[in-house]
Protein backbone atom coordinates (compact mmCIF):
# COMPACT_ATOMS: atom_id res chain seq x y z
CA UNK A 1 0.00 0.00 0.00
CA UNK A 2 1.59 3.18 -0.51
CA UNK A 3 0.88 7.05 -0.70
CA UNK A 4 -0.34 9.62 -2.76
CA UNK A 5 1.47 12.65 -2.76
CA UNK A 6 1.20 16.12 -3.75
CA UNK A 7 4.59 18.20 -4.37
CA UNK A 8 4.61 21.81 -4.03
CA UNK A 9 8.11 23.34 -4.92
CA UNK A 10 8.39 26.20 -7.73
CA UNK A 11 12.43 24.99 -7.91
CA UNK A 12 12.76 21.99 -10.88
CA UNK A 13 15.61 20.42 -9.67
CA UNK A 14 14.64 20.18 -6.42
CA UNK A 15 11.05 19.05 -7.30
CA UNK A 16 12.70 16.07 -9.06
CA UNK A 17 15.02 15.12 -6.09
CA UNK A 18 12.11 14.94 -4.13
CA UNK A 19 9.91 13.31 -6.60
CA UNK A 20 12.63 10.42 -6.72
CA UNK A 21 12.82 10.24 -3.25
CA UNK A 22 9.37 9.76 -3.18
CA UNK A 23 8.73 7.17 -5.95
CA UNK A 24 12.39 4.85 -4.36
CA UNK A 25 9.81 4.56 -1.30
CA UNK A 26 7.08 2.70 -3.15
CA UNK A 27 4.94 5.87 -3.13
CA UNK A 28 2.60 7.49 -6.03
CA UNK A 29 3.60 11.38 -6.99
CA UNK A 30 -0.05 12.54 -7.89
CA UNK A 31 1.73 15.87 -9.31
CA UNK A 32 4.51 18.38 -9.15
CA UNK A 33 3.20 21.94 -8.90
CA UNK A 34 5.09 25.44 -8.93
CA UNK A 35 1.75 27.37 -7.14
CA UNK A 36 -0.84 27.67 -4.73
CA UNK A 37 -3.53 27.60 -7.92
CA UNK A 38 -2.05 24.34 -9.32
CA UNK A 39 -1.77 22.43 -5.82
CA UNK A 40 -5.40 23.57 -4.72
CA UNK A 41 -7.02 21.97 -8.32
CA UNK A 42 -4.91 18.86 -7.64
CA UNK A 43 -6.17 18.57 -4.54
CA UNK A 44 -9.60 18.88 -5.83
CA UNK A 45 -9.35 16.45 -8.49
CA UNK A 46 -7.21 13.88 -6.79
CA UNK A 47 -7.33 11.89 -3.44
CA UNK A 48 -3.98 13.49 -1.63
CA UNK A 49 -2.53 11.27 1.40
CA UNK A 50 0.38 13.69 2.27
CA UNK A 51 1.72 16.98 1.05
CA UNK A 52 5.35 18.36 0.64
CA UNK A 53 5.39 22.28 0.19
CA UNK A 54 8.05 24.60 -0.31
CA UNK A 55 7.40 27.43 2.35
CA UNK A 56 8.22 30.01 -0.85
CA UNK A 57 6.03 29.63 -3.48
CA UNK A 58 4.94 30.64 -7.18
CA UNK A 59 1.26 32.22 -6.90
CA UNK A 60 -0.62 34.60 -4.97
CA UNK A 61 -0.30 32.90 -1.28
CA UNK A 62 2.81 31.23 -0.02
CA UNK A 63 3.27 27.44 0.92
CA UNK A 64 2.03 27.82 3.92
CA UNK A 65 -1.48 29.56 3.19
CA UNK A 66 -1.38 27.19 0.68
CA UNK A 67 -0.80 24.24 2.81
CA UNK A 68 -3.24 25.71 5.67
CA UNK A 69 -6.24 25.78 3.06
CA UNK A 70 -5.17 22.15 2.33
CA UNK A 71 -5.83 21.03 6.03
CA UNK A 72 -8.71 22.92 6.61
CA UNK A 73 -10.19 21.19 3.21
CA UNK A 74 -8.92 17.84 3.55
CA UNK A 75 -7.07 17.09 6.75
CA UNK A 76 -3.83 16.35 4.57
CA UNK A 77 -0.68 16.04 6.79
CA UNK A 78 2.08 18.48 5.33
CA UNK A 79 5.92 18.38 5.62
CA UNK A 80 7.81 22.07 5.18
CA UNK A 81 10.80 22.53 3.06
CA UNK A 82 12.46 25.67 3.68
CA UNK A 83 15.34 27.19 2.61
CA UNK A 84 15.37 29.75 5.49
CA UNK A 85 16.31 29.60 8.74
CA UNK A 86 14.85 32.81 10.08
CA UNK A 87 12.60 32.53 13.48
CA UNK A 88 9.64 34.82 11.89
CA UNK A 89 9.63 32.21 8.92
CA UNK A 90 9.29 28.98 10.82
CA UNK A 91 6.62 30.99 13.67
CA UNK A 92 4.36 31.68 10.68
CA UNK A 93 4.81 27.94 9.26
CA UNK A 94 3.70 27.01 13.36
CA UNK A 95 0.31 28.19 12.57
CA UNK A 96 0.07 24.77 10.27
CA UNK A 97 -0.04 21.66 11.97
CA UNK A 98 3.10 19.66 10.03
CA UNK A 99 4.86 16.81 10.10
CA UNK A 100 8.29 18.49 10.52
CA UNK A 101 10.87 20.84 8.59
CA UNK A 102 13.23 20.06 6.19
CA UNK A 103 16.10 23.00 5.59
CA UNK A 104 17.62 23.22 1.66
CA UNK A 105 19.42 21.48 0.82
CA UNK A 106 18.77 18.25 1.83
CA UNK A 107 19.88 14.67 1.98
CA UNK A 108 17.55 12.08 0.33
CA UNK A 109 17.87 10.15 4.19
CA UNK A 110 16.66 13.04 5.60
CA UNK A 111 12.96 13.61 3.34
CA UNK A 112 12.61 9.58 3.61
CA UNK A 113 12.88 9.62 7.93
CA UNK A 114 10.51 12.93 8.20
CA UNK A 115 7.57 10.81 5.54
CA UNK A 116 8.06 7.79 7.72
CA UNK A 117 7.23 9.96 10.73
CA UNK A 118 4.05 11.35 8.86
CA UNK A 119 2.92 6.94 7.83
CA UNK A 120 3.78 6.31 11.70
CA UNK A 121 2.35 10.00 13.07
CA UNK A 122 -0.86 10.29 11.29
CA UNK A 123 -1.44 6.09 10.35
CA UNK A 124 -1.27 7.16 6.88
CA UNK A 125 -1.22 2.94 5.25
CA UNK A 126 -3.52 1.76 8.03
CA UNK A 127 -6.43 4.30 7.54
CA UNK A 128 -9.44 2.35 6.06
CA UNK A 129 -10.99 3.80 2.67
CA UNK A 130 -14.40 4.00 3.94
CA UNK A 131 -15.77 6.24 7.29
CA UNK A 132 -18.59 5.17 8.51
CA UNK A 133 -20.24 8.30 9.55
CA UNK A 134 -23.95 6.46 11.20
CA UNK A 135 -25.77 3.67 10.65
CA UNK A 136 -27.00 4.57 6.92
CA UNK A 137 -24.22 7.34 5.46
CA UNK A 138 -20.43 6.23 4.95
CA UNK A 139 -18.11 8.20 3.57
CA UNK A 140 -15.38 6.86 1.02
CA UNK A 141 -12.05 8.48 1.05
CA UNK A 142 -10.38 6.50 -2.11
CA UNK A 143 -13.09 8.63 -4.33
CA UNK A 144 -14.55 11.02 -2.04
CA UNK A 145 -18.00 9.86 -2.20
CA UNK A 146 -20.71 10.38 0.00
CA UNK A 147 -22.97 6.67 0.54
CA UNK A 148 -26.14 6.13 1.29
CA UNK A 149 -26.49 2.06 2.55
CA UNK A 150 -23.69 2.13 -0.39
CA UNK A 151 -25.07 4.04 -2.79
CA UNK A 152 -23.54 7.05 -3.88
CA UNK A 153 -24.66 10.21 -3.74
CA UNK A 154 -24.09 13.14 -6.60
CA UNK A 155 -22.70 15.96 -4.61
CA UNK A 156 -21.22 19.57 -6.04
CA UNK A 157 -17.90 20.34 -5.20
CA UNK A 158 -19.31 22.82 -2.69
CA UNK A 159 -21.24 20.27 -1.18
CA UNK A 160 -18.20 17.81 -0.61
CA UNK A 161 -15.95 20.65 0.30
CA UNK A 162 -18.59 21.19 2.90
CA UNK A 163 -18.70 17.44 3.81
CA UNK A 164 -15.17 17.21 4.49
CA UNK A 165 -14.99 20.27 6.85
CA UNK A 166 -17.01 18.82 9.18
CA UNK A 167 -15.80 15.31 8.52
CA UNK A 168 -12.32 16.59 9.57
CA UNK A 169 -13.63 18.59 12.32
CA UNK A 170 -14.61 14.97 14.08
CA UNK A 171 -17.75 16.37 15.65
CA UNK A 172 -15.75 19.98 17.02
CA UNK A 173 -18.27 22.63 15.55
CA UNK A 174 -17.15 24.05 11.88
CA UNK A 175 -17.65 28.13 12.47
CA UNK A 176 -19.70 29.91 9.67
CA UNK A 177 -15.83 31.78 9.30
CA UNK A 178 -14.33 28.89 8.53
CA UNK A 179 -17.09 27.27 6.07
CA UNK A 180 -16.54 30.80 4.46
CA UNK A 181 -13.31 29.98 4.17
CA UNK A 182 -12.88 26.27 2.58
CA UNK A 183 -16.23 26.00 0.92
CA UNK A 184 -16.05 29.78 -1.03
CA UNK A 185 -12.70 30.28 -0.13
CA UNK A 186 -12.61 33.51 1.55
CA UNK A 187 -15.21 35.42 -0.12
CA UNK A 188 -17.98 36.99 1.63
CA UNK A 189 -21.15 35.06 1.14
CA UNK A 190 -24.63 35.55 2.45
CA UNK A 191 -26.74 33.97 4.75
CA UNK A 192 -29.11 32.69 2.29
CA UNK A 193 -26.10 31.31 0.13
CA UNK A 194 -25.13 29.16 2.99
CA UNK A 195 -28.91 28.28 3.83
CA UNK A 196 -29.02 27.29 0.32
CA UNK A 197 -26.40 25.09 0.14
CA UNK A 198 -27.22 23.06 3.47
CA UNK A 199 -31.07 23.07 1.82
CA UNK A 200 -29.78 21.18 -1.42
CA UNK A 201 -27.17 19.04 0.68
CA UNK A 202 -30.22 17.50 2.78
CA UNK A 203 -32.19 17.10 0.05
CA UNK A 204 -29.81 14.53 -1.54
CA UNK A 205 -29.04 13.25 2.05
CA UNK A 206 -32.21 13.10 4.44
CA UNK A 207 -31.64 13.08 7.81
CA UNK A 208 -27.77 13.40 7.71
CA UNK A 209 -26.60 14.32 11.37
CA UNK A 210 -25.49 17.98 10.46
CA UNK A 211 -26.41 20.03 13.74
CA UNK A 212 -26.84 23.74 13.76
CA UNK A 213 -25.43 25.48 16.71
CA UNK A 214 -27.38 28.78 16.16
CA UNK A 215 -24.99 31.95 15.84
CA UNK A 216 -21.46 29.70 15.72
CA UNK A 217 -21.67 27.24 12.89
CA UNK A 218 -21.96 23.30 11.83
CA UNK A 219 -20.97 19.69 13.75
CA UNK A 220 -21.45 16.45 13.28
CA UNK A 221 -23.66 13.68 15.34
CA UNK A 222 -21.18 11.33 15.70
Amino acid sequence: MSLKVLIIEDESIVGIHIKRTVISMGHQVVTVVKNSSDALRAAQENRIDLVISDINIDGDIDGIECCQILQNRYGIPVIFITAYRDVDTLKKASSVESVGYLIKPFREDELETVINLAIFKYELLSQKDRYVICDNYSYCHKNDTLLFKNEPITLTKKENIFLQTLLNAKGSVVSYESLDYNVWSDKLVGDSAKRQLLYRFKQKAPNFPIILVKGVGYRLDI
